[in-house]
């Protein structure tokens, strides 16, 4: 399932300094708000190359027009000459994200979060008013209803670790599900940029 172990921001020995300072509480606050804007950075960045990953390795799509689509799918399979296989890297970028983007969000409202890598675990330490928020996104634009959203959360909640090991599996795969999650998570995420930039 996850560690057990939290993360609050400062490690123990920067906090053994910090136990008996007068200007303590005012210091975690500001503290806080760093970190929260550092996750985010992250959060934001590995957004960006899985986004530039995925316009790069999606297949051309039929839409009726086979000629058209015999064209497409001819430089799809240029572009791709000598490229490695981007798949691993591309799940592991985007899933990573949106780890990033939930732990920012439970960060954000409690102050830590549990060290792990398990996308349904941290979306269940959502706080309101973004677990709703994200829910009636989820439903919405990845067409869920809230027993599918469980089942498809379980189906991608340790792709991060299976992509970041992709030799270790015999069969891998995910749903349209996955890429439409990282997006409305990110994206939800990244909208309280604003509320960071003021921190300096």
């Amino acid at each position: 399932m996850g560690r057990t172990r939290k993360f609050c921001g400062k490690t123990n020995t920067l906090w053994r300094k910090c136990e008996n300072c007068e200007k303590r509480e005012g210091c975690m606050k500001v503290d806080k708000d760093f970190i929260a804007k550092g996750i985010l950075l992250d959060c934001e960045g590995f957004y960006y190359v899985f986004k530039k990953l995925e316009i790069f390795e999606a297949y051309p799509r039929l839409d009726g027009d086979v000629e058209k689509h015999n064209q497409d799918m001819a430089e799809y399979e240029e572009r791709h000459k000598g490229v490695p296989l981007l798949t691993p890297p591309l799940v592991a970028n985007g899933t990573l994200a949106a780890e990033l983007a939930l732990k920012y969000l439970v960060f954000k409202e409690k102050g830590e979060y549990e060290c792990s890598h398990q996308l349904q675990f941290l979306f269940n330490q959502l706080t309101e008013p973004h677990k709703t928020a994200l829910i009636e996104r989820i439903c919405k634009k990845a067409h869920q209803n809230e027993t599918t959203l469980t089942e498809s959360l379980n189906n991608i909640s340790n792709l991060f670790e299976d992509f970041r090991y992709f030799y270790e599996h015999s069969a891998l795969g995910y749903s349209n599900f996955w890429n439409d999650f990282v997006h409305i998570v990110c994206d939800y995420a990244l909208s309280f940029q604003s509320e960071c930039e003021e921190i300096d």
